[in-house]
């Protein structure tokens, strides 16, 4: 078994060739298919989706509707699809779909050639599209895989890997060296930071609607960015209609001066979940917490009202 991923099962392998499946599935299949999926979760919500909805709510301050319910299962269905299909995509049909300000790709840039850059990411819109869209902006990607059983873990790697990705395993030996490597090599490490999965990360306060809530972080962009000197930038995805995404890119994060080491990771985690709280609350339908996330459970609060950052082309619905 190699390091990162899990033994692998019966459930495992009928998950990847579901997700096999996905790659193969055209847009007349797909998306009115994921309308009726969101419809009926919207309707009799599985575990998941309720988690998702206490998030959102501890998050924003308010109960989502089942609309926004319907567009959350819609854009988590959207992103898979995406990283499945996106090695079939052209180059053309990659950059057309992304949106960006070219201010922050810019600083981005800069940011990778002088001294090493880290991008942080929230689990939010297709972090896979985002890779495979910088990477043909001339910054080779390098990304660590989340510990999944052994066949969606060989499955995501090979997808990556087609895109042009380095990938490295969660668990795998010398991680931390091949990322200190990489950064000094002037690869962008891309990293997806905003759920703890070894329950032991940083501590943190989400800036929720409703007044900070405490919760974890990992702590390893930052750890990173303390250790090699390389710049931490934030980037979170949302889906701006039925063929669009936006990647927003956070000014360079900088760490206090002064401090120990471990201070200084500390305050910089910190700073990291204080911009990934702001984009997450502005596009909540578009993150996909679906697991345990805040350690309290919400108070039931008040129907989210349809404004125009919860509009459904926001989500990606098309409709």
């Amino acid at each position: 078994m190699t390091p990162g991923h899990r033994s692998d099962s019966g459930r495992g392998r009928l998950s990847a060739a579901t997700l096999g499946l996905a790659g193969h599935l055209p847009d007349s299949v797909w998306r009115p298919g994921a309308q009726l999926a969101g419809s009926v979760l919207a309707r009799f919500p599985t575990a998941g989706v309720q988690r998702w909805r206490g998030n959102a709510q501890t998050m924003t301050g308010q109960r989502p509707s089942p609309a926004q319910t319907r567009r959350a299962v819609v854009s988590w269905m959207r992103t898979t699809v995406t990283s499945m299909q996106l090695p079939r995509w052209s180059g053309e049909r990659i950059d057309a779909t992304v949106d960006h300000d070219p201010a922050q790709l810019q600083a981005l840039r800069r940011a990778c050639r002088d001294r090493g850059a880290l991008v942080a990411l929230p689990h939010m819109g297709s972090w896979d599209l985002a890779g495979a869209w910088v990477a043909r902006r001339g910054m080779p990607v390098t990304t660590v895989a989340e510990h999944l059983p052994e066949a969606e873990f060989r499955l995501f790697v090979r997808t990556r890997e087609r895109l042009g990705m380095r990938v490295l395993g969660y668990r795998e030996p010398g991680t931390v060296r091949h990322l200190v490597e990489d950064l000094s090599g002037h690869r962008l490490v891309c990293l997806v930071a905003d759920r703890d999965l070894s329950g032991g990360g940083a501590p943190v306060h989400w800036a929720t609607a409703d007044g900070p809530v405490p919760g974890s972080m990992p702590p390893g962009p930052a750890h990173l960015a303390v250790l090699t000197g390389a710049a931490l930038i934030g980037a979170a995805c949302s889906y701006r209609g039925p063929d669009r995404m936006h990647i927003e890119l956070s000014p360079i994060l900088e760490p206090a001066a002064g401090e120990t080491s471990r201070q200084r990771v500390s305050q910089l985690t910190e700073r990291l979940a204080e911009w990934f709280s702001a984009q997450i609350r502005d596009q909540v339908c578009d993150w996909h917490m679906f697991q345990p996330f805040f350690p309290d459970p919400v108070i039931p609060g008040p129907v989210i009202p349809d404004n125009r950052a919860m509009h459904p082309d926001s989500a990606g619905t098309g409709q």
